[in-house]
């Protein structure tokens, strides 16, 4: 995994390879791509390059389709976003996952994704849901599968966002890692360290987004995430996209 970050290149064609692939197969060339959800809006600098190199607008509407209900997108989504959310845990508390606990509260994707990326790194993985398909699968997977996010000794909380949306970090006691598409802004939030911060029951361990922020450099993965995000919306279809950005 890299944990690099970049600015963007002179030429778009570099930061976004697939998606300039992808446009490149189209008989067409569109003029807007819009996109609703959780997802965040891209920042006004990078939307203002694609204009002005590709002649694309790429707009967050919420009457448009969400990428995230789109199989093909979901499925990389999660897995570059949990490699994301391990490699910023690490970086900015230096805790030692392999050995240790790890509870994963929500549904969908982005918490099997982690489930199976924390177990590889040797962390033991509790599952927090309430849906009885999650549980299931969880319990098959031989995953420990708990009802209500109780915190523990050793370990750390990841919520999704996805189901049991009314659990916050000041629910939770220990440490809490936010790591939604749109992570809570926790600026008010007294901060011993950067990137920690201190709530009610523990301390709110800051997650990057998933897309590249405005204002500041983007790290790699998350222009990987916005390469992704752009190559699904220029595809026709699911396979489409799927073939473009298996290896």
């Amino acid at each position: 995994m890299s944990s690099s970050s970049s600015t963007a290149p002179a030429g778009l064609d570099d930061v976004f390879p697939i998606a300039r692939r992808v446009l490149d197969a189209r008989a067409d060339r569109p003029v807007v791509l819009a996109y609703a959800g959780a997802l965040p809006p891209l920042p006004a600098e990078l939307r203002a390059a694609l204009r002005a190199t590709w002649g694309v607008d790429v707009v967050h509407d919420p009457a448009a389709s969400d990428p995230l209900e789109s199989r093909a997108f979901g499925i990389l989504y999660a897995h570059v976003r949990a490699e994301q959310v391990v490699l910023a845990l690490s970086a900015r508390t230096n805790l030692t996952l392999a050995g240790g606990t790890a509870r994963v509260v929500g549904d969908g994707p982005v918490a099997t994704a982690l489930t199976m990326l924390l177990r590889r790194l040797g962390a033991a993985v509790v599952r927090v849901t309430d849906d009885p398909v999650e549980r299931l699968a969880a319990r098959l997977d031989g995953v420990r599968v708990e009802a209500v996010a109780a915190s523990g000794v050793g370990s750390v909380t990841l919520l999704t966002g996805v189901g049991h949306d009314g659990v916050t970090a000041s629910d939770v006691g220990g440490l809490v890692a936010d790591v939604s598409p749109r992570p809570v802004d926790a600026t008010d939030l007294p901060s011993p360290r950067p990137h920690v911060r201190t709530s009610a029951n523990g301390s709110l361990v800051e997650m990057p987004g998933p897309l590249p922020p405005g204002g500041e450099p983007a790290t790699a993965i998350q222009l990987r995430i916005a390469d992704a995000l752009l190559a699904s919306l220029l595809a026709d279809t699911d396979d489409a996209f799927a073939t473009a950005v298996t290896p």
